[in-house]
C-alpha cells in the first residue's frame, strides 16, 4: 500500500487536491481511500451539538470545539488519534490511502513517517486562503499559519502551490507529483 499526507493550513485546498490525487489515481486504475485522522473529533464534535438540540452534517468545521477535543484527548492520551488513524489504515484495502487533516507535528507526524507516508505540502497564499476560507462558511475560523501547527518541523517530499483557482494548473502539478512518486520502489 502506498501512503500521501496532504497537509497545510487551512483554506490551502488540502481536500481539493487529495480529491484531484484520487482522481488521477483512480483513472490510472489504483483503488484510493482517503482516511481522515480527524474522525472522532468530528464524530464527537457531531455528539456535542445534538447533545446541544442542534443536527450538524458529519464534516461540519467549528474548529473551536475541533481544537478543544484534540487537546483533551491528546492529554489524556497522546497517541490515540493517530492509534485510532493506523488502525483504520490497517483496515484499508485500497492500493493507495491519503490523509488531508494532519495538524499535530509533535506526535502524529513522527508516526505517520514512521508508518511509510509520504507528505505533500499544500502551499497557498493568505489573500486566497483568507478568501476560501470566507466561502466555505465554516462555523468560525480560528487564525493559523504554518508556524502556529509547527508544519515548518515537516520535512516535504512535495510541494503544491495552490494560490490560483487555474485547475488546469492544479491538475498538470498533480500529474507530475504523480509521476515521480509512482515511479519511486513502492513500500514492501
Amino acid at each position: 500500500m502506498r501512503m500521501l499526507c496532504v497537509y497545510g493550513v487551512a483554506g490551502a485546498g488540502k481536500s481539493t487536491v487529495s480529491a484531484r490525487i484520487e482522481g488521477a489515481l483512480t483513472s490510472r486504475g489504483l483503488r484510493v481511500e482517503i482516511v481522515k485522522l480527524a474522525l472522532p473529533l468530528y464524530q464527537l464534535q457531531q455528539h456535542i451539538y445534538a447533545t446541544a438540540g442542534r443536527d450538524v452534517p458529519l464534516w461540519t468545521h467549528d474548529n473551536d470545539i475541533l481544537r478543544s477535543l484534540a487537546t483533551h484527548l491528546r492529554r489524556i492520551n497522546a497517541d490515540f488519534l493517530v492509534e485510532d488513524f493506523l488502525n483504520r489504515v490497517d483496515r484499508s484495502t485500497a492500493d493507495v490511502v491519503i490523509n488531508d487533516d494532519l495538524r499535530d507535528t509533535l506526535v502524529d507526524y513522527p508516526r505517520l513517517r514512521e508508518t511509510g507516508f509520504q507528505f505533500v505540502h499544500v502551499a497557498c497564499s493568505d489573500a486566497v486562503r483568507t478568501r476560501r476560507l470566507q466561502a466555505r462558511g465554516d462555523v468560525n475560523v480560528v487564525p493559523d499559519s504554518v508556524q502556529s501547527w509547527g508544519f515548518d518541523r515537516i520535512s516535504p517530499d512535495w510541494t503544491i502551490d495552490n494560490s490560483t483557482d487555474d485547475s488546469d494548473e492544479l491538475d498538470q502539478q498533480i500529474r507530475i507529483l504523480l509521476d515521480k512518486w509512482l515511479a519511486q520502489q513502492p513500500p514492501s
